[in-house]
């Protein structure tokens, strides 16, 4: 069964795609003005064809980037905000496809700390590796017989 994207909600703006290059857009002696967040982001500086759908095998080394940003909920809202399709922002694989705009995310559902295991067909899978599955899965089953009534 195919996983349809979540829908995405916005959020405040910021801009990735226009950033100008490097420099700190912290005045002398003090903090850094929060509209360039682009400027703070683990990615500054970095190859963007990473983050790009066409480089797939790049995805884990981008999402992995992402995870430890300091500004990933500035980039995905912006991403949001600008309507981005084909990009990875924020851990999210934004798409806009004939059921809607939505983001795919590829960081795992279960531990949350790890990029999704990408599939050799082509898929994008909820989790990092199957002990992260097994887990899930395994919580899930409890849970439903933890609230199951007996009949």
């Amino acid at each position: 069964m195919r996983r349809r994207p979540m829908p995405v909600h916005p959020r405040p703006p910021g801009n990735v795609a226009t950033a100008p290059p490097g420099g700190s857009s912290a005045p002398p002696g003090g903090s850094p003005d929060p509209g360039r967040w682009w400027q703070r982001a683990a990615c500054a500086g970095r190859n963007p064809t990473w983050w790009s759908s066409e480089d797939r095998p790049k995805w884990p080394a981008a999402v992995r980037l992402c995870l430890t940003c300091p500004v990933r909920e500035s980039c995905l809202a912006e991403a949001v905000r600008q309507h981005d399709s084909g990009v990875i922002r924020g851990g999210m694989l934004l798409v806009d496809t004939s059921r809607g705009y939505g983001a795919v995310p590829l960081i795992c559902a279960n531990c949350g700390r790890r990029p999704v295991r990408l599939t050799e067909s082509g898929g994008i899978p909820r989790y990092c590796g199957r002990t992260c599955q097994a887990s899930h899965q395994r919580a899930a089953r409890t849970l439903v017989a933890a609230t199951a009534r007996p009949r």
